[in-house]
């Protein structure tokens, strides 16, 4: 893999410097914590529950992520959004209902399930 000057692999992209100091601020680290390639999950943990929810809102989760899955920047434009968010608006309420789930839990399990799918799918595909 080739390495380019800033020692990072060809296909490896880095966020600009302002948003690097959003981002780090976000997560309540330093840039050099942010920009390190050897964070452990233990180190990920900790910064998420530092976080703040006021903070977490500030942030422009799509933006961010979209340097590193362009498809984010794009598919609001290419998708059919009323149609899924109408298929998801009814998996959450039946999760509520079912459930007893408030509107945060039932869409941080509706995230968990589609992750968990995604990720099976995944593996299969690498068989």
């Amino acid at each position: 893999m080739s390495r380019g000057k800033s020692g990072c692999a060809a296909s490896e992209t880095l966020p600009d410097i302002r948003q690097s100091k959003r981002l780090a601020t976000a997560y309540g680290v330093t840039l050099d914590e942010l920009i390190s390639f050897d964070l452990d999950v233990a180190q990920v943990e900790e910064a998420i529950e530092r976080t703040s929810d006021e903070v977490t809102e500030k942030v422009d989760w799509t933006s961010a992520w979209a340097k590193r899955y362009p498809i984010l920047a794009r598919c609001q434009g290419e998708v059919n959004v009323p149609l899924y968010a109408r298929r998801i608006r009814q998996m959450l309420d039946e999760l509520k209902a079912e459930r007893g789930y408030s509107e945060l839990d039932a869409m941080l399990a509706l995230k968990d399930i589609l992750y968990q799918v995604w990720k099976q799918a995944k593996a299969a595909g690498a068989r």
